[in-house]
């Protein structure tokens, strides 16, 4: 069957049936995290809608019966197929690590997955018949991690946000599957979006705490049901069977292109992976409700912020408090100048744990211009709990920030991430950074990541000036609270 001696439903039918488990063996892990990502409430369930968008296109692919010349070029197959999965290769191995601190933010593998599919079945069926369905490739390579994410942030982040992407994708996928000519898949489209748009901002309004894995299912369906809705009251015909003509099944003897699938698959699958924030989350003390840290013994209180942000990243009930603290007395092992020291204490509360890896910390302040430290320092906080400490150093201002973080879970409802923040500038009314998420921020980091390399966003080489006023404060915070 793979060498092209059955019949050739069967032999396309068997060569996806390989492709497939390649692709399960290659990226196992990822496929996994997703269904975490997906069961905790984050917003990357939406990928498993993307298959039966991907079999609309599909559908309105065949339905128009697009011309195919039937001139096959097997060297430029097998060339395309190469610098495909080389690229896959390279955003896996490469690219992801460097991203480590955003993993479940971008999601770099899925568009790894995505380019090894490609590439797997440009080798096994060749450039025309893959690219004869270039919508389906193109929904898949836009509607990724990364931009969808980007764009429901910018779109002010939220249920409804988040929502509204996956609005416009099914709805055009969808109505371009099951409506032919121009006007009316756009007519439908706008419908479909319209209809959705209204259901998923009552349900905003009745249910906020909606996880949005739920509501993307609900999005996709809801936009079925218009669009499919339209088709029978329109009589949209479906293809007759045999309508599309077909296209050239690629080589007849694939064996070369399995064996390289086969190698590309070994490499991904022992490639190691980022590992989750939130598989890593101790038992903290019991939830007090939003009223911050017990201060430990040795500081004061001089400010408590409560910002509303989390709301429009995560749910209605998330909080952020930033307490700010100073010593009552100097410390000489802190300022030589016997200056009491001021640290800032950024709380935030969310319900589920996977909420976090996709807002890391990281991007919870405007880092564009700062170069952090990598690989950042462990610390030993007690009790179970390991602190992680960064040095973020801005050349524009002049200043070096120390911060660390730790995650602790207060109760079932409750999961907290701790920022404990220092900076150079020892003066009472000295500048930290604002806990802030920015797209802008993060996006410049990307940028000049890929442009410049590691070292435009990276220090290898910090100077952890508060290494011990921080270990010191870390531990007695954890230590003075109720447990």
């Amino acid at each position: 069957m793979l060498c092209g001696t059955a019949d050739p439903t069967t032999r396309v039918t068997v060569r996806w049936l390989v492709l497939v488990a390649f692709t399960g063996l290659a990226f196992g892990r990822t496929l996994v995290d997703i269904w975490i990502g997906a069961s905790e409430g984050t917003s990357i369930g939406y990928l498993f809608a993307l298959p039966l968008l991907a079999a609309a296109l599909v559908l309105g692919v065949r339905r128009r019966d697009k011309p195919v010349l039937p001139i096959h070029d097997r060297e430029t197959d097998v060339i395309v197929g190469l610098i495909g999965l080389v690229v896959a290769l390279f955003v896996q191995r490469l690219l992801l690590p460097r991203y480590a601190p955003f993993y479940e933010l971008f999601h770099f593998d899925v568009l790894a997955l995505t380019l090894f599919v490609l590439s797997g079945a440009v080798l096994l069926f060749g450039v025309r018949a893959t690219l004869r369905y270039w919508e389906v490739w193109v929904l898949f390579l836009v509607v990724n991690p990364i931009t969808y994410r980007l764009i429901a942030v910018a779109l002010g982040g939220g249920q409804v946000a988040y929502a509204f992407v996956m609005i416009v994708a099914s709805a055009v996928a969808l109505a371009y599957g099951f409506h032919i000519g121009k006007p009316r898949v756009a007519a439908v489209a706008a419908l479909a979006v319209f209809v959705d748009t209204a259901v998923v901002a009552a349900v905003g309004q009745w249910y906020p705490n909606l996880r949005i894995s739920l509501v993307t299912a609900g999005v996709v369906a809801l936009s079925a049901l218009v669009v499919c809705g339209c088709a029978v009251i329109l009589h949209e015909p479906l293809p007759p069977r045999g309508s599309a003509p077909r296209v050239g099944g690629g080589p007849d003897n694939p064996w070369y292109a399995l064996a390289v699938l086969a190698v590309a698959t070994l490499i991904i699958a022992i490639s190691p992976m980022p590992p989750m924030t939130s598989d890593a989350i101790a038992a903290g003390p019991a939830y007090q409700g939003p009223t911050g840290l017990v201060v430990p013994p040795g500081w004061r209180q001089t400010d408590l912020q409560n910002l509303d942000w989390p709301v429009h990243y995560f749910h209605t009930e998330s909080t952020f408090l930033r307490q700010t603290i100073r010593t009552l007395e100097p410390n000489p092992r802190w300022d030589t100048l016997d200056r009491n020291r001021t640290a800032q204490i950024d709380l935030l509360t969310v319900r589920y744990g996977a909420a976090l890896d996709v807002t890391p910390t990281l991007i919870t302040y405007d880092l564009r211009y700062a170069r952090v430290s990598n690989p950042p320092r462990s610390v030993d906080l007690g009790r179970g709990l390991t602190g992680t400490m960064y040095s973020v150093v801005d050349e524009r201002i002049h200043l070096t920030w120390n911060y660390l973080t730790f995650t602790w879970r207060r109760d079932g409802d409750h999961i907290q991430r701790v920022t404990v923040m220092t900076v150079d500038n020892h003066e009472p009314d000295a500048y930290f950074l604002p806990p802030e998420p920015s797209v802008a921020g993060t996006a410049s980091a990307m940028i000049a990541l890929l442009a410049r390399g590691v070292s435009a966003v990276t220090d290898t080489d910090p100077d952890f000036k508060d290494a011990d006023l921080l270990e010191t404060l870390g531990r007695q915070l954890v230590e003075v609270q109720p447990w």
